[in-house]
């Protein structure tokens, strides 16, 4: 039986390299996978890629992995994803009109490229963000504080996604974290996407306060309109999470 099984990793270990060529790929795929699942008993001995042991995956699952961002925190959830890269949340101004309307993840340490820097005033401007939180009773100490974010690579996995009032994920997803939906405040001019930041946040050491930019406000929903009420509740603060499958 170990002759057999060593023969087995052999034609595994084969079917790898074989992959690089897209026309025999998919056949490669296909042969792995019935070999794998045949072998793959409680001493199966061959530990396919990615961690996939115990489980029937298609290679296509894993040797996927999905990126998302953490908002609100400069570290990812250990057991789950691994860090790709710190930084700080930007943005567009809160008074301005035009710019961008999506959230930036601003990496800790900038790359500029000399030859493209030159004087003018035709840019679009990026700012930092704060915290808008002086009465929101949870995270009053952090009002005006500079927002942090962590880009996050979870392995294994091949898409993600972000549910607005909720703290749990479907059934069959991983939790990568929960927080508290923020957006822009609603009669600001410069109006961007809704984050889901981490319920534990993190800003950065020393930053000073007041100072405007990318601004962040805790989000409610507003009974009397179009919304479910019940089950939604009016001016409640609405909670998110952020799954990965």
């Amino acid at each position: 039986m170990k002759t057999v099984k060593y023969a087995v990793v052999f034609c595994l270990v084969f079917l790898n390299q074989v992959k690089g060529d897209d026309d025999d790929a998919e056949v490669a795929d296909n042969v792995e996978n019935y070999i794998w699942n045949i072998f793959n008993g409680e001493n199966g001995g061959y530990e396919p890629p990615n961690n996939c042991k115990g489980e029937f995956m298609t290679c296509e699952t894993r040797n996927a992995s999905v990126v998302y961002t953490r908002w609100g925190r400069s570290d990812c959830t250990p057991d789950t994803s691994d860090l790709v890269y710190s930084g700080y949340i930007g943005g567009g101004h809160y008074t301005h009109g035009g710019g961008g309307t999506n959230a930036l993840c601003l990496p800790e340490t900038p790359e500029y490229d000399n030859g493209l820097i030159s004087s003018g005033s035709g840019r679009s401007l990026i700012y930092g963000a704060e915290l808008q939180t002086s009465d929101y009773s949870p995270l009053a100490g952090l009002h005006d504080k500079d927002a942090v974010c962590a880009v996050c690579l979870a392995q294994g996995r091949s898409t993600s996604m972000m549910i607005p009032a909720k703290r749990t994920c479907p059934q069959g997803w991983t939790k990568e974290y929960e927080g508290l939906l923020m957006g822009s405040y609603y009669t600001h001019k410069g109006g961007h996407e809704y984050l889901c930041v981490d319920s534990n946040p993190e800003v950065r050491p020393g930053s000073a306060p007041d100072l405007n930019g990318f601004l962040l406000y805790p989000a409610v929903g507003v009974c009397g309109s179009s919304l479910a009420c019940p089950p939604y509740v009016d001016y409640a603060e609405l909670s998110c999470v952020v799954c990965t499958w």
